[in-house]
């Protein structure tokens, strides 16, 4: 597998936070309680996220004291909980996660990108991504 690059982890962050966003435009926390398909498919994105975000971390630990919105550690601790503590895990601290949380990292995440993509505002760069 070939190493990859900040702004590639970076445009998976904005990636994913977008198909989350979507999977959740519109719910409420009783809707989201009530659908197991959205349950899911917010978790595996707030995995991906952390997943990411773990990423990012090791490979540039300057990016979490940059761009303080990213909170790659928590991102990632996170991440772990839903991919390993699936038991124990409650469902009003997935939805804060995916509303509150997620949502500032992407911001944060964009922010990066713009830096790290030359700052020309193109967006794509080495991700091959369309324009945030």
């Amino acid at each position: 597998m070939s190493k990859r690059s900040v702004v590639e982890w970076l445009g998976d962050i904005i990636s994913w936070g977008e198909r989350l966003e979507g999977h959740i435009a519109g719910m409420s926390f009783d809707d989201f309680l009530k659908d197991a398909k959205t349950q899911d498919a917010a978790s595996k994105c707030a995995e991906s996220i952390g997943l990411a975000a773990n990423e990012l971390s090791k490979l540039d630990p300057s990016l979490d004291r940059e761009f303080p919105g990213l909170n790659l550690s928590l991102a990632y601790k996170s991440r772990n909980k839903l991919s390993h503590g699936y038991y124990a895990v409650e469902q009003e601290i997935v939805w804060n996660t995916v509303t509150v949380s997620i949502p500032r990292t992407v911001a944060a995440a964009k922010q990066a990108k713009l830096k790290h993509d030359g700052g020309d505002g193109a967006g794509g760069g080495a991700s091959g991504g369309p324009p945030v």
